[in-house]
């Protein structure tokens, strides 16, 4: 059966990549989750999706131009509701802390960097092999040159290419667009991960299932599209409604 995580956690009722959407995810069920990761400027992995925290906290600015005792003064919860103020950002750390004792499985995002010599790959894979988290962990970018450099510092973890237009555009990868099974072939990872909107064609997760690498496909959040992955054989379907999408699937599976 698909594993169900949830897209920042359970974003749909809580503050995105906090200790209360994965809680909360968890709780409803869910075998993990997808979340992001920046560094900050003194070098520290945290869990954050945008470059900048104007949208989701008190703050204002980037997190690689602030420290992360800096990014500790800010409420990263009240903008959901009240009953989340004091949320605090967390580090790449403490969310596998979390994982650790309560996921099957997660997926990390590595977001691309503003500065190349951040280290985000290295610093990423030494707090996977301290939780000794290896095999329950999915590394994926937007940017495929990180993940080419996770393969080469640490084999055995799994790797996926995210895309979606959007990005395909910026990066100039039009081969993704082309034949994504062979473009994901030919770089060696293990999964692709688009936006749903690419499994439209036919028979596309049989293509990559024929070469070998999973499906992890985001964001689902309608039942029967949910419905849709499980017979077409998505092995992670990404979700800001975890109790929504495990209750269709299951459906299904009964």
């Amino acid at each position: 059966m698909s594993l169900i995580l949830g897209h920042r956690g359970a974003s749909a009722y809580a503050p995105d990549n906090t200790r209360a959407a994965f809680e909360l995810a968890i709780n409803m069920g869910a075998d993990g989750v997808e979340t992001d990761i920046h560094i900050t400027k003194d070098g520290i992995p945290v869990i954050q999706h945008n470059y900048e925290i104007d949208r989701n906290s008190n703050g204002h600015g980037y997190v690689e131009e602030m420290t992360y005792d800096e990014l500790l003064q800010y409420d990263f919860g009240s903008w959901k509701g009240e009953a989340f103020k004091g949320e605090k950002i967390l580090t790449l750390d403490e969310c596998l802390e979390i994982a650790d004792k309560s996921m099957r499985f997660i997926n990390l995002e590595l977001k691309q960097v503003m500065h190349q010599d951040s280290g985000i790959v290295e610093k990423t894979l030494e707090l996977v092999k301290k939780h000794k988290m290896v095999d329950r962990v999915l590394l994926s970018s937007f940017d495929h040159t990180l993940m080419q450099q996770a393969q080469v510092l640490c084999p055995e973890i799994l790797t996926g290419a995210l895309y979606d237009e959007s990005e395909v555009k910026q990066n100039n990868i039009y081969e993704i667009l082309k034949d994504a099974p062979q473009y994901v072939s030919d770089l060696g990872f293990d999964f692709a991960n688009p936006h749903v909107d690419y499994l439209c064609e036919e028979g596309i997760v049989d293509k990559f299932t024929q070469k070998g690498i999973g499906v992890a496909v985001w964001t689902v959040d309608k039942p029967y599209i949910a419905q849709q992955c499980v017979k077409h054989g998505v092995k992670c379907i990404i979700t800001n409604k975890p109790d929504v999408i495990l209750k269709a699937v299951k459906e299904i599976c009964d």
